[in-house]
């Protein structure tokens, strides 16, 4: 899939979306109820970035991107300073299968990388295989099949920005 998607930053008149998609038993499964985590408590926190991302002027998809050292003892903690972490969904079902998980992070990875992030550490529940095959099909790699974490247990995965490593790049 070659779309490009329309991703931006979302605003408080989207929270009746984002809960109606937190609802929906696709979502649920792996989110868990839409209380547990609320969505407005995000906004007020600078760590944290919130997304929409939309196809063909479609809003169907939340993303958060955040400071993974902004948490003592984040699980990603081997991510080098001023590496990423990710979180995403697909709200709307008739949108999965049909490789724009895929296509969708790897955009917004890319973009954390222009912005200078080393790396971005994504951190599936580790019986979700399908979000892990999305997650590998975006170019992240299993760095540990499954550990423990304060939101449960997950598979630890992340993508390396390849241009900082680069022979002869200047830090």
């Amino acid at each position: 899939m070659t779309s490009t998607y329309e991703i931006r930053s979302i605003r408080r008149a989207d929270l009746t979306l984002l809960h109606s998609w937190r609802t929906r038993p696709h979502v649920r499964r792996w989110w868990g109820e839409p209380g547990v985590e609320p969505d407005i408590e995000k906004f007020d926190d600078p760590g944290i970035a919130l997304w929409i991302a939309s196809h063909a002027g479609y809003p169907f998809a939340f993303l958060q991107d955040y400071e993974i050292h902004a948490w003592p003892d984040h699980h990603f903690h081997y991510l080098p300073s001023g590496s990423r972490g990710i979180d995403m969904y697909i709200g709307e079902a008739h949108m999965l299968g049909a490789g724009h998980g895929t296509a969708l992070l790897r955009q917004h990875v890319d973009y954390l990388f222009r912005q200078g992030a080393p790396a971005v550490g994504i951190d599936p529940h580790p019986d979700n295989i399908v979000a892990i095959r999305c997650f590998e099909k975006a170019g992240f790699a299993i760095a540990r099949e499954r550990v423990e974490t304060d939101w449960g247990p997950a598979a630890l995965m992340d993508r390396r920005n390849m241009a900082l490593m680069a022979p002869g790049k200047r830090s």
